[in-house]
């Protein structure tokens, strides 16, 4: 598993882009799948919240085998599988799964409940109920954010429909997708906005950034939002399209196979 950074040479987003090669021909975040320059520069504002270097060095290929397994449960279970299903899925034994369970959670890779210890998610899925649920083909997942929820489509290769509210004023909004999961199609109502914040601490995405990426419906009530409880909060603005591409790089190679054939470079 190879770390490295990239040079940038598009506009706001210039200096370094860090990149995972997660298996052969597959790399972390997917770049090109973002066009907009707002959108690049909230991708790489958001990757640089974390310490990437420390949170992907030496990342093995049974964690990345165990987490794509981890990920494909919940989506297939709508909850978090259990040791027996994981067991069967990997043919890992329980003292190997724990090892990857607390080996992943040290990266914040998987979410588990801070008093039982148990897996509860793992980007960008939830087996807890959130205001973002995602369907697609007779399934339903929560997401742990706006973000997650836009990018879900691609990551499972499906169009799905996207189900929150506004953060602001609970006002209902409804998304969906096409070309396979890597386009917006529709989102009602049309004045919808994304706020993504950029605050990470306390080693956990699930309790800080995700809780400030959010679906608005519209400018008004995000800017009053913001007025409110986060006025001084770095992030972006993001118009729907541009948080789904912000979305598709970060999840949309999680889940795609190895390319055979090809060298693991980032």
């Amino acid at each position: 598993m190879s770390v490295g950074p990239e040079r940038s040479a598009a506009g706001a987003a210039d200096g370094v882009r860090f990149r995972v090669a997660l298996r052969p021909g597959v790399v972390f975040p997917d770049w090109p799948a973002v066009e907009s320059a707002n959108a690049t520069e909230a991708l790489a504002a958001i990757l640089s919240a974390f310490d990437l270097r420390r949170q992907w060095k030496g990342y093995g290929d049974d964690e990345d085998r165990f987490r794509r397994t981890l990920i494909e449960g919940l989506a297939e279970l709508g909850r978090a599988p259990d040791l027996a299903w994981l067991a069967r899925r990997t043919g890992f034994d329980v003292l190997r799964i724990a090892e990857l369970i607390d080996r992943l959670q040290a990266r914040d890779l998987v979410v588990r409940d801070p008093e039982t210890g148990r897996v509860t998610g793992a980007y960008p899925l939830t087996a807890r109920p959130t205001e973002h649920r995602v369907a697609w083909d007779g399934r339903t997942v929560h997401a742990l954010c706006a973000v997650d929820a836009l990018g879900v489509g691609a990551m499972v290769g499906a169009d799905v429909t996207i189900e929150s509210r506004c953060r602001a004023c609970g006002a209902a909004i409804r998304a969906t997708t096409k070309a396979k999961g890597t386009a917006l199609g529709q989102i009602t109502p049309s004045t919808t906005v994304v706020w993504a914040g950029i605050g990470y601490k306390g080693g956990c995405a699930a309790t800080s950034i995700c809780t400030t990426i959010a679906f608005f419906c519209t400018d008004a009530h995000l800017d009053e939002w913001r007025r409110a409880n986060a006025p001084d909060a770095k992030g972006f603005r993001l118009a729907p399209d541009e948080a789904m591409q912000v979305g598709r790089a970060i999840f949309g190679p999680l889940l795609r196979p190895a390319e055979t054939g090809r060298e693991q470079r980032p």
